[in-house]
């Protein structure tokens, strides 16, 4: 539970560096309750870059604030480091603290605390253990549509929006991408591959259909790799991609599988349910 008390309390968002593209959006709700009466409130806004923003203000006199809801959602274009914290008449106490990816959520909730969502909504969680943490549990992502790359021009790359997660620079992560696609034809091929941010490790395995009998196999230490396209796709339904690799980021970012058609306007489909689990090592 969190409860503003004093008139100098209030509850604000900061970000650890400037947007790309689009400020993030919040809404917090709240109650105040006096020895007479009950009013609940609520509050709106966008984040401000590196400047604090007020998420809920202070309460009268003689009011307690009860803080029921709190909402962070990234709608930029990259991972955002977001800070919610408590400022107690200008000395500031750090509540929570995350990278959101694009499309994922802060959030607080009276009586469970804060949580992080991932893009299809489900809950991302980790596990430390000891006075110095290795490792954390696995988190994962599911696509939630169906993607498509049919584009005019054979062989181009594009992103499956939706899987993908935030890393942060100096952290060692293990990830493990298991896609479901369909092509157009049989005799269209594919290419699945990985971007991400700068990085000083990168060892990526992949597979994915060619024939009934046979797979594309990868082994390699780059981004957008390999560079061309298999020659066709056991089955224009129920082709499977499995992609796996270890990173160490040098910069804040977010990592994403990508994908394309070895032939122009004819599509390759990464299909809804396709889901990317990873975690720290």
């Amino acid at each position: 539970m969190l409860i503003l008390t004093q008139t100098t309390d209030k509850i604000q968002v900061v970000l650890a560096g400037a947007i790309t593209t689009n400020q993030l959006p919040f809404m917090a709700s709240y109650r105040d309750i006096t020895t007479s009466a009950f009013t609940p409130g609520r509050n709106a806004g966008l984040t401000n870059n590196t400047t604090d923003v007020d998420m809920v203000t202070a309460p009268a006199a003689s009011t307690q604030r009860v803080v029921d809801f709190l909402n962070v959602f990234n709608n930029d274009t990259v991972s955002a480091t977001v800070t919610v914290k408590l400022d107690l008449n200008g000395t500031e106490y750090i509540l929570f603290k995350a990278v959101l990816a694009t499309g994922e959520t802060m959030a607080y909730q009276e009586g469970s605390g804060f949580k992080v969502y991932a893009n299809s909504g489900a809950i991302k969680t980790s596990l430390n253990q000891g006075n110095s943490p290795v490792g954390s549990g696995p988190s994962r992502v599911v696509l939630g549509s169906d993607v498509i790359n049919n584009n005019a021009t054979a062989n181009t790359i594009a992103d499956v929006t939706g899987l993908s997660f935030a890393v942060n620079s100096g952290t060692r992560y293990y990830f493990l991408a298991r896609i479901r696609y369909t092509a157009a034809a049989t005799t269209t091929g594919s290419r699945w591959a990985v971007n991400g941010p700068t990085q000083d490790e990168l060892m990526i395995s992949s597979r994915y259909s060619l024939t009934t009998t046979s797979w594309t196999f990868n082994e390699v230490v780059g981004y957008d790799l390999p560079a061309a396209s298999n020659a066709s796709s056991a089955n224009t339904t129920g082709n499977f991609c499995f992609i796996q690799g270890i990173i160490r980021p040098t910069a804040n970012g977010t990592v994403i599988i990508r994908f394309a058609s070895e032939v122009s306007n004819s599509a390759i489909t990464a299909k809804a349910g396709s889901f990317l689990e990873y975690f720290a090592i």
